[in-house]
């Protein structure tokens, strides 16, 4: 089959902007202004005491994709941008006694266990440095700005996708705009001086993802002494047409980079950084099938060897031989249950019989299938958990991600929780958390079923030893996998080589 035709917008990039501030993003990507050391910028990466997924460990040792975009958006518009990672080193207090000896800018991601540690770096900030402009980000803050806004010490909070509204944000605070006048700009959170917080008006998303700049992954410390990333996540588009109840996702139109952009990127990770083993963190990766056709073609010209996420019903026989001869090892998919009720009931969109015909032509195609489960979803009784395991047992199914269901904030889940009692204070819930043990059957079961929190506890268990028994069984057969490049965290060993001596 030959490659299917795009449109030029989809191969190249095409100049098409939401508005003047996207323009003025796009320039800034493609005419940076050079670094000024009177314009400190700091982005504070927060540690995470949560046990990784099987197969992606290092996507919690790596550079963060969003944090990246950031660092680099604000060091493209002439800010002297400075990273610290505290995956790998550091401590709160040294990190605030950085923030406010250099002043200037503070930016900081909010992700769903990072609620403690963002408000004790963001509060010794303050005791040290009043004058420090603290903004945060990320889909926590944009699914609860008030409360978090409220319980934090912020100036500002960037809602939803970050990169244009920091544009016109750091503009504004360049000419000496004051706070209380920046209700203009849209996709904000204000904490004004006398504690009131002001919404302002919804940004349109992105239209051009071509107009952000590729990151620059030298930022974070530990590739600046080893730029060396052997395993990496990568977006090639944005947003869900999904609309599942319990999943955290705030960005729903999607839009795609250009071919041509991807290209550029993966030869940036090639070049700089020795990247050989991509997982593609796109939710959807073959949303619009023609694209992903292009898209292997790009991957098998660099040689990688890559994973990615899909759903069930966007596979077909031959763009999955095409993206197996590409080099695709594995794919992803967001199965979650095997109960029609319950699919049906979270909005899955998805069938049974869907996710079978999806996993018998991605096997037939050579592909591993690794499936995401969750325990507990509304609906849930013995039989329908019988099913799943019927399914994890007889189907050559790697059931990689186990998960109980959370509440998380900006679903329909979630509101549920709170109607029912299961939250009951929104700062409370989210400091909690910070205590989960993902992926382990001790981990906090919030329970939206008739079935007791033992049941499902017992459930869980068995399925944790099948996935247990089946990547033992993988790795006795599958020579990528025995030799996967990142089985542990080599950077944030360095890093500790290189402060001690």
């Amino acid at each position: 089959m030959e490659n299917p035709k795009l449109s030029d917008a989809k191969l190249f990039t095409v100049k098409d902007f939401s508005s003047l501030w996207e323009e003025r993003l796009y320039n800034y990507t493609y005419n940076p202004l050079p670094s000024n050391p009177n314009k400190p910028f700091t982005l504070v990466m927060p540690s995470t005491n949560q046990a990784p997924t099987l197969q992606r460990e290092f996507l919690l040792y790596t550079p963060c994709e969003g944090v990246s975009y950031i660092g680099t958006v604000a060091q493209t518009m002439g800010y002297d941008v400075e990273l610290i990672d505290l995956r790998m080193d550091g401590t709160l207090e040294t990190a605030a006694q950085r923030v406010a000896e250099r002043g200037g800018v503070l930016a900081m991601p909010t992700f769903v266990d990072s609620i403690p540690q963002n408000m004790e770096l963001l509060e010794l900030v303050r005791k040290k440095n009043k004058d420090v402009v603290i903004i945060l980000g990320g889909a926590l803050v944009s699914s609860l700005p008030e409360p978090i806004c409220e319980a934090l010490e912020v100036d500002f909070a960037i809602l939803q996708e970050g990169e244009i509204t920091l544009v016109e944000l750091l503009e504004f605070l360049d000419s000496g705009g004051k706070k209380e006048n920046s209700v203009h700009i849209m996709g904000l959170a204000i904490k004004m001086n006398d504690g009131r917080i002001v919404k302002t008006l919804p940004r349109p998303q992105i239209k051009t993802l071509d107009s952000v700049p590729i990151p620059n992954l030298f930022l974070y410390p530990s590739i600046k002494i080893n730029p060396y990333i052997p395993e990496m996540g990568l977006t090639t588009a944005r947003g869900c047409y999904g609309r599942c109840t319990f999943c955290f996702v705030n960005i729903p139109k999607m839009r795609f980079k250009s071919v041509k952009r991807v290209d550029e990127e993966i030869a940036d990770l090639v070049k700089n950084y020795k990247t050989e083993y991509l997982y593609i963190n796109d939710l959807t990766f073959t949303a619009d099938i023609k694209r992903t056709w292009h898209i292997c073609d790009v991957l098998a010209k660099h040689g990688l060897k890559w994973s990615c996420s899909t759903r069930v019903e966007k596979t077909d026989p031959a763009l999955l031989k095409k993206m197996y001869e590409s080099g695709c090892k594995e794919i992803w998919y967001g199965v979650e249950s095997l109960d029609q009720d319950i699919l049906n009931i979270t909005q899955k969109n998805q069938t049974v019989d869907q996710i079978n015909e999806a996993i018998d032509m991605t096997l037939d195609a050579g592909i591993t299938v690794m499936a995401n489960l969750i325990v507990g979803l509304p609906g849930e009784t013995q039989a329908s958990l019988e099913k799943m395991f019927q399914f994890v047992e007889k189907a050559p199914v790697i059931p990689a991600s186990i998960k109980f269901l959370t509440p998380f904030p900006g679903t329909p889940i979630y509101e549920e929780a709170k109607r029912r009692g299961i939250v009951k204070n929104d700062i409370e819930y989210l400091i909690s958390l910070a205590d989960r043990q993902v992926n382990n059957v001790k981990d906090e079961i919030y329970n939206f079923t008739e079935l007791t929190d033992q049941e499902l506890r017992e459930a869980f268990a068995r399925l944790t030893e099948i996935k247990n028994r089946r990547f033992e069984q993988l790795r006795e057969t599958d020579h990528d996998l025995k030799n996967k490049l990142y089985r542990t965290d080599p950077q944030k060993e360095l890093l500790k080589k290189v402060r001690s001596s």
